[in-house]
């Protein structure tokens, strides 16, 4: 089975969980090496020996089975551009996740001295899951740059305003584009060049996909469901050649969905999910064990945060909004002031991340590193609030949203959330399409949402954290050449369709 056919998560999840066994195997390995032969002497064999390590060192081998992949998840490591970057840097940063692991195993052993681990037992460890971590990534980083599953695309003549260097990036690493398959009378009118080959006809599509070793056909919904084509999608799907929606790759290979693709039966698919038991009950226990365990943790910042506000604008230290919840309730809101007091005298309006000027200098540090919303937790707490979910937006937005966006009012259909899927993946929105462009991110989210989706997505919000904010130069990417797929008018076809001679435009 090839790479793409693989949930993008599920080949996240097995990454992720293949690093913290090798920190596992790592303990056992480097505890019978050192103390084996001590043990052996008492008249232990190997399988009483793996026992003994796991009852002296289980905290340890825990700890660095959660903290190494999620160190390592949260420098990128995990993603498809990830295997495709530098091997310098990216093993570079896998010594520098293995050094931090063993800094915090380290401290936490010194922190609680009966969960000690000997100098001896520490050296193997080291040695054995740095050479274990280094084959797993070398294996990874070969697979998934040496297989890449061939590709056609049927029906999109308007995809020859743009370069094959567009349409590879649109498809992702693991899908090399062959040609396009277009419908007959699109045949003669299409221009094919060298790199954006048409192979054929719709007629002749079985042909193709033998000729030129074809895995993967993406095609528009209305194709798929055309009755002319539909034996010979069956057959080719009988033979392992998945035949694709675009709706479906954008959500496999870029995970959001495009608000031009989706259907009422994909809403009603995706409606599904947030009834399910894991919505209804685990994710709210969920919900209050983080919320209870980062008021604690983050009290020292809250604390040094009321004070900074206080001291650099004066009061009101929490700024309070009302914001609309599941279902359409309205809630209030609480969140650290990072404005002048007057910010909001012409009436509401859209915060940027940059460039707005009613924002404090404290507020800007506040805002950049999601400080200012730490007083939501309380929010989680209470209920109105996930921890996970789409944003909450004010009445005033929400109402005009409703009113130009069609599939606004499904993000209300799950619980809003502190962190998401679109704030880590899309910076602060000024626009009816910055609002467009997150509310994709958050179908996708209605449809995929698990508990591991969301340990993921707190994942990544500690590197937007970090990082200072999600980068609008990758989104904006991203979109582009999904727009280009669409055959969306944007940017990029207008900039490449004002290249061609004026006769050419009108095509």
């Amino acid at each position: 089975m090839t790479a793409i056919k693989h949930n993008h998560w599920i080949r996240v999840a097995r990454s992720y969980f293949v690093d913290g066994f090798i920190m596992v195997v790592a303990f056992l390995g480097g505890s019978v090496i050192r103390l084996g032969p001590g043990w052996s002497k008492e008249g232990y064999d190997f399988l009483q020996m793996l026992t003994l390590a796991v009852e002296l060192y289980w905290p340890g081998m825990l700890l660095g089975a959660l903290f190494f992949p999620s160190c390592v998840y949260v420098c990128g490591l995990y993603s498809p551009r990830s295997f495709h970057s530098g091997i310098f840097q990216r093993f570079l940063i896998l010594a520098i996740c293995l050094i931090l692991t063993f800094w915090v195993l380290l401290a936490f052993f010194y922190l609680n001295f009966s969960t000690r681990i000997g100098r001896g037992v520490m050296i193997f460890t080291i040695l054995i899951s740095t050479v274990l971590v280094v084959v797993h990534h070398i294996h990874s980083t070969i697979r998934r740059r040496h297989y890449r599953e061939r590709s056609i695309i049927l029906n999109m003549p308007q995809m020859d305003t743009f370069t094959a260097d567009m349409i590879d990036k649109f498809l992702g690493h693991d899908l090399k584009f062959c040609g396009f398959v277009l419908k007959k009378r699109d045949f003669p009118n299409f221009n094919s060049v060298e790199d954006l080959p048409v192979l054929g006809t719709m007629e002749q599509l079985e042909e193709v996909v033998e000729l030129h070793d074809i895995s993967r056909i993406l095609c528009n919904a209305e194709d798929l469901s055309d009755p002319r084509y539909y034996r010979a999608f069956c057959n080719m799907r009988y033979r392992g050649i998945d035949v694709i929606p675009l709706l479906q790759h954008c959500e496999e290979v870029h995970q959001y969905v495009p608000l031009n693709l989706v259907t009422n039966e994909w809403l009603l698919s995706a409606s599904s999910m947030p009834h399910r038991l894991y919505i209804r009950k685990l994710k709210r226990g969920s919900d209050i064990a983080f919320s209870m365990i980062l008021l604690i943790l983050m009290s020292p910042i809250i604390l040094l945060t009321a004070l900074g506000v206080l001291l650099t604008s004066g009061r009101p230290i929490l700024y309070t909004q009302d914001r609309i919840g599941r279902f359409g309730r309205t809630f209030k809101v609480a969140k650290f002031r990072s404005m002048r007091k007057d910010a909001e005298k012409h009436g509401a309006q859209w915060s940027s991340a940059k460039g707005d000027s009613r924002v404090t200098l404290l507020g800007g540090v506040l805002r950049k590193y999601r400080i200012d919303e730490l007083p939501q937790l309380l929010n989680i707490l209470s209920g109105d609030m996930s921890f996970v979910g789409p944003r909450p937006e004010r009445p005033e937005f929400v109402q005009m949203l409703n009113e130009k966006l069609v599939m606004n009012p499904e993000r209300l259909m799950i619980q809003p959330g502190l962190t998401g899927w679109a704030q880590v993946n899309y910076p602060y929105g000024a626009s009816v399409e910055d609002a467009a462009r997150k509310l994709e991110y958050d179908l996708y989210y209605m449809k995929h949402m698990s508990l591991f989706l969301d340990l993921f997505i707190i994942l990544d919000t500690v590197r937007t954290v970090l990082m200072g904010g999600a980068k609008l130069e990758e989104t904006a990417r991203h979109n582009r050449y999904f727009l280009a797929a669409l055959n969306v008018p944007g940017k990029a076809a207008k900039k490449h369709l004002q290249k061609k001679p004026p006769e050419e435009r009108g095509n």
